[in-house]
């Protein structure tokens, strides 16, 4: 099977406008007095670089695609933190921004050592595993009481089923990974998902089971499945009903529906993962869709991001309109 791409986090520098966005619908004094009503709808991220690129257009006259990025960018997608600068004060900030609207923020972590073993283009230089237990410390003290979903590691555990990873990085990885899942899983709003990979990657999900267990999913809601990928939504369903089956308890799945509107590409272009052509806009999001097991449907990879240097796009994590653009086009064709 193809190999699946590691999602890409977007960079600080993407980020420094966003930030001046939120604080200025976030004062202080309102921010540090929090709703106790539940979270009723997935948040939107007001400071998505796609609303930027969107009314550049718009004034330039380019209305038809100024709506079609203003259309992906106003659809609730995952906020990356990946060992940035600044990107937990950014945490706080849509955690609380989120709270005073009764929304749930989708935030992604993605910061272990050897991290994107398989794929390999999105690996952390200096990483290391005491850096890495702080790091998540930090995370749940910026998650805090939020009501936030939190998606674990995309492709971390898959790295290591998939043997990318010498025994000693398996085995601290294991650890890592039981580490974060145990103490986000402590947090009181909080609804933590372990990454599990898609069917591309695994065409018999029962083999994720053990090592799930292993990795800590007891101590979440669940595991994530397609992130950043193309496998179509009803697929990755009955995928993730058969791998919950496996695991012989609840365990609700929360599947990444951004570009698999189309399904997976089976062209030539390679590696297949990577910006594929054609693909287009999924399911829309939203929090218990139907399907039994299934917790929601998410965008977990935003789609304006690029997933690396291939099929004419920008290095992985930056933003990339064309693209985009693109995907929402072929979401309204037949």
């Amino acid at each position: 099977m193809p190999p699946s791409h590691s999602p890409r986090a977007r960079s600080w520098r993407q980020l420094a406008l966003p930030l001046a966005a939120l604080a200025a619908l976030c004062s202080a004094a309102a921010c540090d007095s929090p709703s106790s009503a539940a979270a009723t709808h997935l948040y939107v991220y007001p400071g998505n670089p796609l609303f930027a690129a969107s009314a550049l257009l718009q004034s330039n006259g380019h209305h038809a695609e100024a709506a079609e990025l203003n259309a992906v960018a106003d659809t609730p997608s995952g906020i990356w933190a990946a060992g940035q600068y600044g990107e937990m004060q950014e945490v706080r900030q849509v955690t609380l921004a989120a709270t005073r609207t009764h929304a749930v923020p989708v935030i992604v972590a993605y910061n272990l050592p050897d991290r994107d073993a398989c794929g390999k283009f999105s690996s952390a230089a200096g990483a290391t595993a005491s850096g890495y237990r702080s790091w998540i410390n930090q995370l749940a003290d910026a998650v805090g009481s939020g009501d936030d979903i939190i998606i674990v590691e995309p492709d971390g555990l898959p790295d290591i089923v998939r043997d990318c990873l010498s025994p000693a990085q398996a085995a601290e990885r294991y650890q890592l990974l039981r580490y974060a899942m145990q103490r986000l899983g402590a947090l009181p709003q909080a609804r933590v998902y372990l990454d599990a990979g898609n069917p591309g990657m695994f065409t018999n999900p029962s083999q994720l089971a053990g090592p799930l267990e292993r990795a800590g999913l007891r101590y979440g809601r669940g595991f994530s499945a397609n992130v950043s990928n193309f496998q179509w939504t009803p697929v990755v369903v009955a995928w993730s009903q058969q791998l919950e089956r496996a695991l012989g308890r609840k365990a609700g799945a929360v599947i990444d529906t951004s570009r698999n509107g189309r399904g997976p590409y089976t062209g030539p272009d390679a590696p297949q993962w990577c910006n594929p052509p054609g693909r287009a806009l999924g399911p829309a999001p939203r929090l218990n869709p139907g399907p039994d097991g299934v917790d929601a449907y998410l965008w977990i990879k935003d789609p304006g991001a690029s997933d690396g240097p291939c099929n004419g796009g920008p290095p992985a994590g930056q933003y990339w309109p064309q693209y985009a653009a693109a995907l929402e086009q072929a979401a309204h064709q037949p």
